[in-house]
């Protein structure tokens, strides 16, 4: 299979490393990422600026090339540059250092990535470990990743849609396939010198008690999660168009 991996974390960054030196084993992996950190950089791409990028020493992969861009630029670059006669079968987005659970993923540049590849038509996956505390969970969610790549790249995905992978803070107990919840922070804004603000804050411990990746990552459970680029919101389409029919 041709891999091509990504994140928001830099290329240097350790996730990427462990998911790129596991599949390189077994597959063609091609990794172009971001040369620094871009984490919290959301869909955002460079349309006013050139885009500057390194050939690095390929360690074991086909090619490595970082990217002074954001995540979704290195999807495009790939798609439409560096690899456009010979298309990935499946890009990969991570292993990203924390949490993209429940609201993390309007924000999260590793979320996008995948979004970006799904957008283009290839198959996408985002792949988090949540507690970068945890470092045996980037080896254990590459050897997840990696025992259950055929079956993730085997199914229908609808346009549009990517999978966005959480591994808990500690050895997973179980797989669940659930929605994307909700969580909060205790965000505020920090004065760190002259003129100069800091946004900063943790997770309130909520516990809604669905069932959604907010939850069940917190039991413990790998959870799987289909995100879209669809942002309809079909329910009130249809009562708009009721409330405005002539």
């Amino acid at each position: 299979m041709r891999i091509l991996i990504t994140n928001d974390d830099g290329i240097e960054s350790v996730g990427l490393k462990t998911v790129a030196d596991l599949l390189s084993n077994k597959h063609e992996v091609y990794v172009i990422a971001p040369v620094a950190q871009k984490s919290a950089a959301g869909h955002g791409i460079s349309v006013h600026s050139p885009l500057a990028y390194k050939m690095l020493d390929p360690s074991g992969c086909r090619l490595r090339i970082a990217v002074d861009g954001m995540p979704a630029d290195c999807v495009k670059l790939a798609v439409l540059y560096f690899m456009k006669d010979k298309l990935p079968d499946l890009v990969i987005s991570g292993i990203n250092e924390g949490s993209n659970v429940g609201s993390d993923v309007i924000y999260s540049g590793t979320v996008s990535a995948a979004l970006e590849g799904a957008y283009m038509g290839i198959r996408s996956v985002a792949i988090s470990n949540t507690d970068r505390s945890f470092s045996d969970g980037y080896a254990l969610a590459a050897e997840f990743l990696s025992e259950n790549l055929s079956m993730l790249s085997s199914f229908d995905m609808p346009d549009y849609t990517a999978l966005n992978i959480n591994y808990p803070g500690k050895k997973h107990t179980g797989v669940s396939v659930v929605p994307v919840g909700r969580n909060r922070y205790t965000d505020r804004f920090y004065e760190v010198g002259k003129d100069l603000l800091q946004i900063g804050g943790e997770p309130l411990d909520e516990e809604s008690g669905e069932e959604t990746d907010v939850s069940l990552v917190r039991r413990g459970h790998i959870t799987i999660s289909p995100v879209t680029l669809d942002m309809n919101d079909y329910r009130l389409l249809e009562t708009l168009r009721k409330e405005f029919s002539l």
